[in-house]
């Protein structure tokens, strides 16, 4: 088996966790960027949770606005091309984006142009947009009317709630995962990454989700594992980050092997390949050496994948 052959897809994976220090040295080669490789370096490795939250203070300068993330983005497909990935899905900050619709139809129009380009013709690129768990209920209807106008805009596909689950949990945000549902946005949820079973069956009943992001908890609750089995919810599974972030304590014990036994439905992915130093190739060749994935089982992988990606979720894109 040539992994390298092999068609993939990624549906989980945040653009601002894409910068590494070596392709902050790219980048600097041909124009000027804020962030020096050497720089970017002091927050490695990132080997806990801790050393995780601090890796965005060393990006903190291209935060904010899409400007630096023009090489980034390019950058990143190019690597995605190179790994025979065929279809992407990104999520993007919502910081980067602001309240204001208008503004913000501008500012992803053009970026969603510069993607055009850079995809070429075997890779297709579809956005969502992310936004963390630890706003108020109140700041996250105060982003509602700008993330429906760029759903009606087609320049998105979906929704991800991400961030820190202690202490925030999905029920206050209800509403607004409502009219999200209701406005046939997709809609991804991270949950059973740091917290309980607790945290995923919170994301069921309130937040609408299509997908689940991590879910590695829920394998800790039969009534959960039984309830994706008989839905085929899907479960998009990092193993490199989860094992970097502790959420599971060794490769060993991650249940993407008992998602695998059980004919679960997940995909795999990088989650921050930047942060973590890791690719979508080299993740399945973490699979295929620790665990004996197979061609069959990366192929049920894709299909499983390509059946839950948001792509038909997109309105026409509305000319620029």
């Amino acid at each position: 088996m040539n992994i390298s052959l092999l068609p993939k897809i990624e549906l989980h994976c945040h653009l601002d966790g894409v910068l590494s220090p070596g392709m902050a040295r790219d980048i600097q080669q041909t124009a000027p960027f804020p962030i020096g490789p050497a720089e970017l370096q002091r927050a490695y490795p990132v080997d806990s949770l801790d050393s995780f939250f601090n890796w965005w203070n060393f990006i903190a300068l291209i935060k904010g606005s899409f400007t630096h993330f023009y090489p980034i983005l390019a950058n990143h497909l190019a690597r995605l091309k190179a790994q025979n990935v065929t279809y992407a899905e990104i999520m993007l900050p919502f910081s980067c984006l602001g309240n204001d619709p208008a503004q913000a139809i501008a500012g992803l129009q053009a970026f969603r142009a510069w993607a055009d380009q850079q995809q070429g013709e075997t890779l297709q690129v579809e956005f969502l947009v992310a936004v963390g768990r630890n706003r108020s209920a109140q700041e996250m209807e105060a982003r509602l009317e700008c993330i429906l106008a760029l759903y009606q805009a087609g320049l998105i596909v979906g929704f991800a709630l991400a961030g820190p689950e202690q202490g925030n949990p999905v029920h206050p945000f209800q509403r607004t995962f409502a009219q999200l549902h209701e406005a046939g946005l997709g809609i991804e949820i991270h949950a059973g990454e740091w917290c309980g079973p607790e945290s995923v069956w919170d994301a069921l009943q309130y937040g609408y989700p299509d997908r689940i992001g991590h879910g590695v908890s829920l394998f800790q609750d039969p009534r959960l594992v039984a309830l994706f089995g008989e839905r085929q919810l899907h479960i998009e599974m990092c193993p490199t980050s989860n094992v970097k972030t502790q959420s599971v304590a060794r490769l060993e014990d991650h249940p993407v092997v008992k998602a695998r036994e059980l004919g679960l439905n997940f995909s795999l992915n990088t989650d921050d390949p930047g942060t973590f130093l890791c690719s979508l190739e080299g993740e399945y060749e973490l699979l295929a050496t620790a665990f004996g994935f197979d061609a069959r089982d990366f192929a049920r992988i894709y299909q499983n994948s390509w059946r839950a990606r948001f792509a038909s979720r997109r309105q026409p894109r509305a000319s620029i």
